[in-house]
């Protein structure tokens, strides 16, 4: 939420207004004083410093208030005062700046009432989701509703048009679902939704349920207004993705912007802005104080000024960069300095990008929000794991780490509970292993839906999840992880087809003075073992649960170890001990080697073949501590278990910091060394097989990158290396694939001397099956590629491609072009691919029209030829749906790239300025392939 309400910002703006125009009547005082001492001979060489820098100031804030012509005039006076200053020349000078101090001057007195920007408003979260559902099968559409209110959605049902239309009329709810049939016939639902669609257009977001696939039928879902299509047996979880998506259901932290500039009030102006957008900002005109307010409270972006006395801009960010804590956070620029030269050292110094006053308040924002939201996503690449969005292991740690101090600080309740899913090696090893990262993100985005804004939760390991909840008590948090576990239970995913239920377990704990965090772990994981024994599917409290209470893991004396059983080291100079441990594993199955002094255990361990050493800590000649670091810096493998009489916390936690994977306390209890012991040869034996997993990962990977690029080196080869010489024409094409290979791609031939085919296609789906495709369709146009007319050569290749595009359920969009050198007739086919248009010398634009569906879907589509002349200065762009992402409106209006071109724009220009769109607008993630064709202007034309 923002600060203030919108209309405060209002108000308070309109009192900048007002602030404004008492500060230019002081300054036209100003400037006229240090005029009048320029004219009489007393100019003062500090008077010329003053001057420029009221006109570098007003040339940076008059536009921001609609005073351009102010900003217009102070920038030429600027500019001109530059050279003045340097040369100190002040009497000549007089003459040449007197036109542009009046100018000023005059503009200043008769501006008028400053007229400022409007504010945009931050968009208000929704308190509540509501969904409508219409379909004929009520058993289904209740089914579909419960699946979703599990999710935390609030649903309505409906089974009829006239039912689904009154309520809308009453109230439009936020989703609408419904099916393609509805109780008054068959694709009843896409007339209900093509009418809602008429009325309320993109503010009621709608999507399609299904029992068929069928081309025709998407299509039809689509031009009703459909945002998607999900045929049964529906994936659940696909459905909630586009409906939290499409709701924006994360709610996220308001951007926090510190704003350093020495005027007071473009600093309030900038301010005001962006609080109207909704972001916390933090002000001040002393760049001095900015260490201490990010110190305070670290900004997500630093909006800093370069001109400032005391301590200018560049300097600011080269102090903030010297300090680790800050390198992540994006510095930008905001200066009227407008020479690029000085733009690039000011950026040099550590900015991220620079702002050029006077500046477009809603240009303002969308910088501040486009590059703070970059920021963000990539500080989340390293604390959240990549399949769930939860925070990684690591970052789980140290966050619970951070909430015990907390607890123990504040005095307040703390709880965790450990959640591991049931049976799910099952999961993967049935279903395969993409449903079981379904099932992940599924009990992921329920956890983040259904827990408070304060509860912590991270992906602790493969299908363990750590749920870390402040001021909460351990019976409390069992009760909301047991809510929690009902509805995971009835969530059905669909996994091959096919509806699959999982449940999960777990262990709840609640801190108590005196436990670490890995103490709270451990009980809880201790209840979640208890969980799991007991039958699974249900929540246990730690020391606490109604019943059998969890019990510690005892494992069993084993006398019958194989021959190859683990080898541990006891590194004891008490030889007393040393036996008596030797005894015990012995028994335990164990083979058991024993020193006494370091020097020898470290000659042993350079030796090789010890699995685990059990150290003492104090050891004469070398400390067990010592001998720790000298096994840890030769890069030794053998888990380290430290034993010491110590009874100091300390110790032990700085002996795992050192690199020891655990700790016994003396005396040693039998039954608790070897439970340490079994757990730490567990976790060495995980160790060497993931180790083993990913030296095989590695090689795989590199025989793979290998293979894919020698193919995007074949691929690349395979599309034309040169252009053709055409008379009175330039051609320029260039495929961006988003992966090293992808499906589109461009050709041509000259059949005839007269006559140049083109082709330019794109294949569905990406990466190597799309480059598959793609292969054999360019392999099929070039030997049908003829002198015959496209409508011909295009039937001739769908003969020769429905066949194998039917079997693999694809198909390609394509548009086949013949051009005539001799009359310049454009002959062309459209198959479905619709992007793209001719470019009139006027700057008037022109479809490819008729257009046919893509080739795959019909066997007999009869496509219709279109024909069109180019004259002189008219080009031919063709691009695919790779520059959609970036720009999606460009799906229903391609002429918006008229904007970015210019008449005699050569075809290698366009080329270039559309390729670039990705580097301006957004990434690109889908392949992205440009072509252009331009007939050149006559000399006497082009004059």
């Amino acid at each position: 939420m923002c600060e203030h309400s919108f209309d405060d910002v209002q108000t308070w703006f309109a009192n900048l207004k007002e602030q404004y125009t008492t500060q230019l009547e002081k300054k036209i005082a100003q400037i006229e004083a240090i005029w009048a001492r320029w004219q009489s001979g007393e100019l003062q060489t500090d008077d010329l410093r003053e001057l420029q820098r009221i006109a570098h100031n007003l040339a940076g804030s008059g536009a921001t208030f609609g005073l351009a012509a102010v900003s217009d005039a102070a920038r030429a006076l600027d500019v001109a005062l530059q050279p003045v200053i340097r040369r100190a020349d002040t009497d000549e000078a007089a003459v040449s700046l007197a036109s542009l101090v009046e100018n000023l001057l005059d503009v200043m007195r008769n501006s008028g009432a400053p007229v400022p920007q409007p504010l945009s408003r931050g968009q208000p979260a929704a308190a509540t989701t509501l969904i409508y559902l219409a379909g004929r099968n009520q058993d289904e559409t209740e089914e579909l509703a419960r699946q979703i209110a599990y999710f935390g959605y609030t649903t309505a049902q409906f089974r009829s048009s006239a039912e689904l239309l009154a309520a809308v009329e009453r109230q439009m709810p936020n989703v609408l679902i419904l099916d393609l049939d509805l109780q008054e016939g068959e694709q009843s639902g896409i007339a209900a939704a093509a009418f809602l669609h008429d009325r309320y257009g993109q503010a009621l977001p709608m999507f399609f349920t299904a029992s068929s696939s069928d081309f025709t039928l998407r299509l039809a879902a689509v031009r009703a207004g459909g945002r998607g299509y999900f045929t049964r047996p529906i994936d659940v979880g696909l459905l909630i993705d586009q409906i939290d998506q499409m709701t924006q259901r994360v709610n996220t932290e308001p951007y926090t912007v510190l704003i350093v500039d020495d005027s007071a009030l473009m600093a309030e102006v900038y301010a005001l802005a962006l609080r109207a957008a909704g972001m916390r900002v933090v002000t001040t005109t002393d760049p001095l104080e900015a260490p201490m307010l990010l110190a305070e409270q670290p900004p997500d972006l630093i909006l800093l000024d370069v001109y400032m006395p005391g301590c200018n801009g560049q300097e600011l960010a080269a102090v903030i960069r010297q300090q680790p804590e800050y390198h992540s956070i994006p510095i930008v620029f905001l200066s009227g300095e407008t020479d690029r030269s000085a733009q690039l050292a000011a950026l040099a110094q550590g900015g991220d990008d620079f702002l050029t006053k006077p500046i477009n308040l809603e240009h303002l924002v969308a910088a501040i929000s486009s590059r703070i939201q970059r920021a963000r996503a990539m500080r989340s690449l390293m604390v959240r794991d990549s399949l769930t969005g939860l925070f990684n292991h690591s970052v789980t740690q140290d966050l619970l780490i951070r909430e015990v101090a907390r607890a123990r600080r504040s005095n307040q309740p703390l709880s965790v509970a450990l959640i591991d899913i049931d049976h799910f090696k099952r999961v993967n090893d049935q279903y395969g292993h993409r449903s079981g990262d379904r099932v992940l993100k599924s009990l992921a985005r329920l956890l983040r839906q259904r827990l408070r804004a304060s509860d912590l939760i991270g992906r602790y390991g493969g299908e363990e999840f750590l749920i870390v909840m402040p001021e909460t008590r351990a019976a409390s948090a069992a009760m909301v992880v047991d809510s929690l576990r009902e509805r995971f239970a009835h969530i059905e995913h669909q996994c091959e087809g096919a509806p699959l239920r999982v449940t999960f377990s777990a262990g709840v704990a609640e801190w108590a003075h005196g436990i670490e965090a890995s103490g709270l772990i451990e009980k809880a994981d201790a209840a979640l073992y208890q969980a799991k024994r007991l039958g699974r599917n249900q929540v246990l409290i730690a020391d606490a649960q109604i019943g059998q209470p969890p019990q510690h893991r005892v494992l069993p004396l084993t006398t019958n170890r194989l021959h190859n059983a683990p080898v541990i080291l006891v590194v004891d100079d008490d030889p007393d001990i040393g036996r008596l441990l030797q005894l015990w594993l012995t028994d335990a199955g164990y083979r058991v080697e024993l020193t006494q002094n370091g020097l020898e255990a470290l000659q042993r361990i350079e030796q090789g073949g010890v699995d685990v050493a059990l150290i003492d800590i104090l050891m004469p000649e070398i400390s067990g501590i010592d001998l720790l670091d000298q096994v840890r810096q030769r890069g030794r493998e053998p888990a380290v278990i430290i034993t010491t009489a110590f009874g100091s916390e300390q110790i032990a936690v700085n002996a795992i910091r050192r690199g020891a994977n655990d700790y016994l306390r003396k005396p040693i209890n039998q039954q608790e060394l070897l439970l340490v012991l079994e757990r730490t040869l567990t976790k060495l034996r995980l160790r060497r097989e993931n180790a083993a997993l990913q030296r095989r990962l590695d090689e795989k990977r590199r025989e793979l990158e290998a293979e894919i690029k020698h193919a995007a080196q074949i691929q690349a080869e395979m599309l034309p290396q040169q252009m053709p010489r055409l008379p009175e024409y330039t051609i320029a094409a260039r495929c961006i694939p988003a992966r090293e290979i992808g499906g589109d791609f461009y050709d041509w031939n000259a059949p005839v001397s007269h006559l140049l085919n083109i082709t330019f296609g794109d294949v569905m789906g990406k990466g190597m099956s799309a480059a598959l495709l793609m292969t054999t369709t360019r392999a099929v146009f070039r030997s049908v590629a003829r002198d015959t007319p496209p409508e011909v050569n295009i039937r001739y290749a769908v003969n020769a491609l429905y066949a194998d595009l039917e079997r693999t359920s694809s198909f390609v969009t394509l548009c086949h072009l013949q051009l005539n050198l001799n009359s310049h007739t454009l002959a062309f086919v459209d198959a479905g691919h619709g992007l793209g248009f001719i470019r009139r010398h006027s700057g008037h634009c022109e479809r490819l029209e008729p257009r046919g569906a893509p080739i795959g879907i019909f066997s007999h589509e009869s496509y219709r030829q279109g024909e069109t002349v180019l004259n002189p200065g008219d080009a031919l762009i063709l691009f695919s749906d790779g520059l959609l992402d970036p720009w999606p409106m460009l799906a229903r209006d391609p002429f918006q790239i008229n904007d970015l071109l210019t008449d005699g724009m050569t075809a290698t220009g366009i080329v270039d300025r559309l390729c670039a769109i990705p580097a301006l607008l957004g990434p690109l993630t889908d392949d992205l392939t440009v072509f252009a064709l331009v007939r050149n202007m006559m000399p006497e034309e082009s004059i």
